[in-house]
């Protein structure tokens, strides 16, 4: 009777490997995949660089890919860690960029409370994740009275709201998003369909790009836009049964769109914000792709209503 409680309990443990392989392995080594597809397509079109400019992006990326799985694969609070602190180093470099890094006391509390995000999103507090931005938006508009200075209030108010907002709430969507049982799954999925319909848009636009975004970015095309959130649609697709195969087949469209169009729409309204601030960049932290900020504009749109709709859909936190 042992000997068989033995083997049963071996092909107990032999299932648990299967299965964690299953789950974590098997979507980590698509998504790696599909990153080195879509940037060795983009070597298509730098390959004619000198050496020293078209090799930064993938050094980048080398380090980049690392930064990205070792927290997902050790946890939901390792992640959490992970995304608290490069939304810190965004907004610090948002901060440097509008000026209001010279107030601190802007800066500081909305560190605390990009912080607060971070653990709220840790610990499952969605009550608490929801509120925060209110009651931290509220505050910062009690920091003329309470610094007593009023020159340059509104302006700095609202610059502390945006970074709020933009580098605090919605990065920390994905963190939330990572305590689903399809945590792993929807991360990747989200994180690296994004970054590939980015690159996406700049191949269509090389290809066939005709009418540009002038004021807002001028390298980006109509064309190229169009043709990426098509193709965002079909990679949601082709990964349907990998990230999230409990959808049903008009969800996926949808999740497809959300990547397609909140992609395209973070990264415009960022290109907008460079543009009236005059810089190209946010920051230099990245090689070849600038600061934190020009990496992950495109995701700042996509999180929050990545998440809201498969939360909607898919109702409280079995999503």
């Amino acid at each position: 009777m042992n000997s068989i409680n033995a083997i049963a309990q071996s092909f107990n443990l032999f299932e648990l490997i299967r299965n964690n392989i299953t789950n974590n392995f098997i979507p980590l080594a698509f998504y790696s995949s599909l990153a080195a597809i879509v940037y060795s397509l983009l070597g298509i079109f730098i390959w004619l660089k000198p050496l020293e400019v078209a090799k930064k992006p993938y050094l980048t990326w080398a380090i980049l890919l690392p930064v990205i799985f070792i927290p997902l694969w050790l946890g939901s609070g390792a992640w959490a860690i992970a995304i608290t602190l490069i939304s810190i180093y965004g907004f610090k470099e948002f901060a440097r960029s509008t000026g209001l890094y010279e107030h601190k006391a802007y800066c500081i509390v909305v560190d605390i409370l990009i912080v607060g995000l971070g653990l709220g999103a840790a610990f499952n507090q969605y009550g608490l994740f929801m509120a925060l931005p209110i009651w931290g938006i509220a505050g910062i508009t009690t920091l003329p009275i309470l610094t007593n200075q009023s020159k340059g209030a509104i302006q700095h108010i609202s610059l502390a709201a945006i970074g709020l907002i933009y580098f605090g709430w919605f990065m920390a969507h994905i963190s939330f998003l990572s305590q689903s049982k399809y945590g792993l799954g929807y991360v990747l999925f989200m994180v690296l369909a994004t970054q590939f319909n980015d690159a996406l848009a700049f191949l269509w636009g090389k290809l066939f790009g005709k009418t540009t975004w002038t004021e807002i970015s001028p390298k980006k095309t109509v064309e190229g836009s169009i043709l990426a959130l098509v193709s965002s649609i079909a990679i949601a697709f082709l990964n349907w049964q990998i990230a999230f195969p409990h959808f049903q087949w008009w969800l996926v469209g949808i999740i497809g769109l959300i990547v397609g169009i909140g992609g395209q729409i973070g990264d415009l309204v960022m290109s907008a914000f460079k543009r009236d601030l005059g810089i190209k960049d946010f920051g230099a932290l990245l090689p070849g792709h600038g600061g934190i900020l020009d990496r992950i504009d495109s995701l700042l749109w996509v999180a929050p209503v990545f998440f809201h709709t498969v939360r909607f859909f898919h109702g409280g936190f079995g999503y």
